[in-house]
């Protein structure tokens, strides 16, 4: 289940990221080019339920010498698969059909593996973390058979070669 949620969140990464042009399309205007030695960095990733939309933030900056992120600027995107559309600010864009079907599908089995998760945690299952971070092992008892339930008997099967010709 775990690695379902690694190629989720991977496949989302890769689908939601386009490479910019060097040239501007015809009727648009280019857009200045970050400064140089700026990165980006993902902050935060929502999914809306009741608005049906997703929306994540993006840092521009520069990376420190200790591993930290100096922040200078963050966009705040927003997608609407109901609708295909994309927007930044105040501008939208329109995506496929088909791509917008794809993201559902994306995002509905994200909803169900958060659902899914809450019902595993709610019946306590997986191994509980002590304060040092070290997995405490419990103790698993086979589950009992429901009560009724006969007791399995082996059976034997004879197959004789004369029942089978050739």
């Amino acid at each position: 289940m775990r690695l379902a949620v690694v190629l989720l969140i991977s496949s989302v990464g890769v689908s939601c990221a386009e490479e910019r042009k060097d040239s501007a399309a015809p009727g648009q205007v280019k857009k200045p080019e970050a400064a140089k030695g700026d990165k980006k960095r993902l902050q935060s990733v929502t999914w809306d339920l009741n608005a049906h939309k997703l929306v994540w933030v993006v840092q521009s900056g520069e990376p420190g010498a200790n591993g930290d992120f100096a922040v200078k600027s963050s966009e705040r995107y927003e997608i609407s698969p109901d609708d295909a559309t994309m927007g930044v600010k105040a501008e939208k864009r329109g995506f496929t059909e088909e791509e917008a079907a794809s993201l559902h599908r994306l995002l509905d089995t994200l909803s169900l593996y958060c659902v899914e998760s809450v019902v595993w945690w709610d019946r306590g299952e997986g191994d509980p973390i002590d304060a040092n971070g070290q997995r405490v092992r419990k103790k698993r008892e086979p589950t009992p058979p429901p009560a009724g339930t006969p007791e399995p008997t082996k059976v034997r099967t004879v197959i004789s070669s004369n029942q089978y010709p050739r």
